[in-house]
């Protein structure tokens, strides 16, 4: 979904648009929906992989007016229900969602309601209609106009055409679009405009296809579709190195053998990511990121990018039953955060409530480090380099749980928060006239110079007095 912050970004560049987005004053008519389901179509077939929004409430000049009173307006579910019951060929349709944010409106002077349509990107493109989509029947004086005994439509949808959004341009109604448009779209169907780490990261998504094989002694995992895509393990025969890492502590094997994924194509090393053997060689994975917020560490993943994806394919491969509980449960959900992309990383490493929590420094239990001690103890060999006491580093890894949990925690909380409005944009944000920088601490009411505070630095009040409350002065000017 569209961030609040993106969407004031977007809202600035109005009246611009693009290929990306399109600014509406008010929603499409109920009894016509065919230039509702052209725009949808011209913006699924882009060639580029990003989401497209249609921003509802926003006039031809880029004024705010929003859609409250607008009769017309949709929800997900019954514009859901609109396009599954058009005409597409290949039995799909496109995929989208609503939401509503509240958004300044300086004509009206308060918030208003903005409806954002947003249109998620989808690879098996072009999409077309396999039968045509009739126009509404024209009305005049509230009746239906006929002619020679037939009643008069608007313009209607043809099937077989392929409609795509060009910078700020839909393709005309009656034709198709470009052939060097086409030309880029099919590229897009079949990930060759992508670079070859974009690609490994669409074939991993595909699970399914890949499978495990041994030949030359060499494991590895192959993927069947198109052998061209292989990752090999490879395994670190170095025993000065360090055989124990945090995220295995739940396991009862807490002994580690380290290893190298190597992702190949065509017989090239294109990358290769640490990873660990656990549990008794039961299962491999790519290590963890790690980081800190005020210098309390811990570890992470991040699920758009390839060490995830790898072990997401490595442990559906081998563990294709969905209620084996392996590094899914033991490392993944209970030893690191698992963030979206790395945006949902910087905001819920920025906040501080999150950091306020952090700072009330964790002393583990006596018994639980004992108990970690002494598994670390009971699974160490011969040569095994451990670069302090098995006390300490069972404290270290204790510690480095801790935190992932506590972050784990915080960010389920804030997103359950945020599922609860129809954006994220939380109470009084919706309504209040009055808002605030956490940088500065000083508020603003409209009209004045810094009214516009970027929304990565916004805080919003019912009124003045919560504010001088909780600290903060108002602007001179």
């Amino acid at each position: 979904m569209l961030s609040t912050k993106e969407l004031y970004e977007i809202i600035k560049q109005a009246p611009n648009e693009n290929d990306h987005w399109d600014f509406k004053k008010q929603w499409y008519k109920t009894d016509d929906h065919v230039e509702l389901i052209r725009d949808i179509m011209n913006f699924v077939n882009t060639p580029h992989h990003d989401d497209c929004y249609i921003i509802l409430g926003i006039d031809d000049n880029g004024k705010v007016l929003g859609v409250n009173d607008d009769k017309n307006r949709k929800n997900r579910q019954q514009l859901q229900d609109l396009l599954r019951k058009q005409p597409f060929a290949q039995n799909s349709y496109p995929r989208t969602d609503v939401s509503t944010y509240k958004v300044y409106s300086s004509i009206k002077d308060e918030y208003v309601e903005i409806d954002v349509l947003t249109i998620f990107n989808e690879n098996n493109v072009p999409i077309f209609l396999e039968s045509e989509v009739f126009g509404s029947i024209i009305m005049k004086n509230g009746k239906k106009v006929r002619k020679n005994g037939q009643f008069i439509r608007g313009k209607s949808l043809k099937p077989g055409l392929i409609y795509s959004r060009i910078s700020d341009s839909n393709t005309p109604i009656d034709q198709s679009t470009t052939d060097y448009q086409m030309e880029k779209l099919w590229k897009k169907r079949f990930g060759l405009d992508l670079n070859i780490f974009d690609r490994f990261k669409r074939v991993l998504c595909d699970k399914q296809n890949w499978f495990y094989s041994e030949t030359e002694s060499i494991p590895k995992y192959i993927y069947q579709v198109n052998p061209d895509f292989v990752i090999e393990e490879v395994i670190d025969r170095d025993s000065s190195k360090a055989h124990f890492v945090s995220w295995a502590q739940s396991l009862m094997n807490v002994r580690v053998d380290i290893a190298r994924l190597k992702l190949m194509y065509r017989g090239i090393d294109i990358k290769e990511y640490p990873a660990s053997i656990m549990n008794g060689a039961r299962f491999i994975a790519c290590d963890p990121e790690s980081s800190s917020i005020n210098n309390n560490v811990y570890c992470f993943y991040i699920k758009n990018k390839l060490n995830y994806l790898i072990n997401e394919m490595i442990d559906f491969v081998h563990f294709p039953n969905t209620n084996w509980e392996g590094y899914t449960q033991f490392v993944i959900k209970k030893e690191v955060v698992v963030y979206d992309n790395n945006r949902d990383r910087r905001v819920i490493e920025n906040n501080p409530a999150l950091q306020d929590q952090l700072n009330l420094k964790y002393k583990p239990g006596i018994e639980e480090k004992k108990n970690l001690a002494r598994k670390i103890n009971n699974n160490i060999e011969s040569g095994d380099a451990l670069w302090n006491t098995a006390d300490k580093v069972a404290e270290e890894f204790l510690k480095l749980k801790h935190n992932a949990q506590v972050i784990s925690d915080f960010k389920i909380a804030n997103s359950i928060k945020s599922s609860s409005s129809e954006n994220d944009i939380k109470g009084t944000m919706k309504i209040s006239k009055f808002v605030g920088n956490i940088n500065s601490r000083i508020y603003h009411v409209p009209g004045q110079i810094g009214y516009n505070v970027n929304p990565a630095n916004i805080i919003y009040f019912k009124n003045e007095q919560e504010a001088i409350d909780k600290g903060y002065r108002k602007a001179k000017r």
